[in-house]
């Protein structure tokens, strides 16, 4: 009896819908067309479950089909599952039943690019020390810490998939969870947790006059493919051949900070007169350091090592007194965040100054001592470490990481001076997926994001 009411209540139902134009369009799932005409089978096969599922909550939907053992087939369950989402949330993001769909475990379900070790500088940076010392993220990912993606993991089965689907559209704010890209069609839904930063946007609205949104992925393929058939650059910020296909509006185009070693090196590559000028900074840097050394009869005893201590100095000044530090200087100073600076300073000057006991043989600054007394016991003490075993691991440890931090700073200024071509995000949005903040950004709190435009 129950059956031939839910019966009859469908097909009163089914019968308003075809004279509203609404729901009854939703194709039937699959099933026997010897059914039972009351059955719950019945129902699935003249397509009315939709409609009988319409009037229920998520949960209630999935007790119906786990008590329901004629729906055992995965089509069927997909098909209802599916059809139960488009026939009630379908019309936000506009999601039809060939719009495929993706549940994001966590923000770096993606790979990471390829070679994978050399993009841990790019993807496993969270914090501003990421961002200067490369070699933090990097030990997280060799003492298992954090285990970066070499492949997309393996997606969920169909029927368990659009299940979690219509169960996040159902929990409070989760809508905001929700992205659909109208490029390909996909729709993503976003893990619980923290957005990433905000300068490594996954998604992007291009358009202001509509509210659609794309993976920045799939407008930047749209954008490389309209500049390389047209062989047009976009000036102004505009780009002529990319508009928007509902109401012609002209995309913004703007830059990013390169997320992979290839896009790092075909940007330096653009970049070449940049490039140039600051090897040739670093160049004069590096004579007058020569010039010192060689004043003071350094380099005859000395070798590489003293070379390579000047190569990575020469470095560290020119960045000192490029634009890009002095803008990023002036946006923290009035902050809490210029003490990011002040203790940077002085952990590079003392590994600087302790790594010249290394390089300096005890015996070079000897005749000092007889004209400063106050220096013997420095003297002593350089002597007892320099001859000694654990003091020249000691002094050798200081000096490798020195160099390490050194590469750190200067791959750190590199990769955010240049910058990637990609369509740009105009507004802002309520969605998850597209909300920007900057209070826990690590380049924000070192001035060195997307704003400083100094190089």
């Amino acid at each position: 009896e129950a059956a031939m009411a839910t019966s009859h209540a469908a097909t009163a139902g089914a019968s308003m819908a075809d004279a509203d134009g609404g729901p009854a369009a939703i194709p039937p799932c699959s099933g026997t067309a010897d059914a039972t005409p009351f059955g719950l089978q019945g129902l699935i096969t003249r397509g009315e479950m939709h409609l009988v599922c319409s009037c229920l909550e998520a949960a209630e939907v999935a007790d119906l089909l786990c008590t329901s053992a004629c729906i055992a087939e995965s089509q069927d369950r997909v098909a209802i599952w599916r059809g139960y989402f488009v026939l009630r949330w379908g019309s936000e993001q506009g999601a039809t039943h060939s719009t495929e769909v993706r549940v994001m475990r966590s923000w770096i379900d993606d790979a990471w690019p390829r070679p994978w070790p050399l993009a841990v500088g790019f993807c496993g940076a969270r914090s501003s020390l990421d961002h200067l010392f490369w070699f933090l993220p990097f030990m997280r990912v060799m003492l298992f810490i954090e285990k970066p993606a070499r492949a997309p993991p393996p997606p969920l089965p169909p029927p368990t998939t659009w299940q979690i689907v219509c169960r996040v559209r159902t929990q409070p704010h989760g809508a905001a969870r929700f992205a659909r890209c109208f490029v390909c069609d996909v729709m993503e839904v976003a893990p619980p947790g923290p957005a990433p930063q905000h300068f490594r946007q996954r998604w992007a609205r291009p358009c202001s006059g509509c509210p659609r949104l794309a993976h920045r992925s799939c407008l930047e393929r749209m954008l490389g493919s309209c500049m390389c058939a047209s062989k047009l650059k976009c000036e102004d910020g505009q780009c002529p051949s990319l508009r928007c296909a509902g109401c012609g509006q002209e995309y913004s185009v703007t830059n990013r900070f390169p997320e992979s070693l290839l896009e790092l090196l075909g940007a330096t590559v653009i970049e070449w007169r940049w490039v140039l000028r600051r090897l040739l900074v670093m160049f004069l840097f590096l004579m007058w350091l020569h010039s010192l050394a060689d004043y003071y009869s350094m380099l005859g005893g000395i070798g590489r090592e003293i070379r390579v201590l000047m190569i990575m100095t020469a470095c560290m000044m020119s960045i000192s007194v490029s634009q890009r530090f002095h803008v990023g200087v002036q946006m923290i100073w009035h902050t809490p965040n210029r003490w990011h600076y002040l203790k940077l300073f002085v952990v590079i000057a003392l590994l600087a100054y302790l790594a010249s006991l290394r390089v300096f043989e005890p015996a070079r600054w000897a005749g000092a001592v007889t004209q400063w007394p106050w220096l013997s016991v420095l003297h002593a003490a350089h002597s007892v470490m320099y001859g000694s075993v654990i003091g020249t691991v000691a002094l050798s440890t200081i000096s490798w990481l020195y160099v390490v931090t050194a590469s750190g700073l200067i791959f750190c200024f590199w990769k955010t001076s240049l910058r990637v071509p990609t369509v740009a995000d105009v507004g802002n949005s309520p969605n998850r997926l597209l909300r920007k903040s900057s209070s826990k950004c690590g380049l924000c709190q070192l001035g060195l994001c997307l704003d400083n435009t100094g190089m």
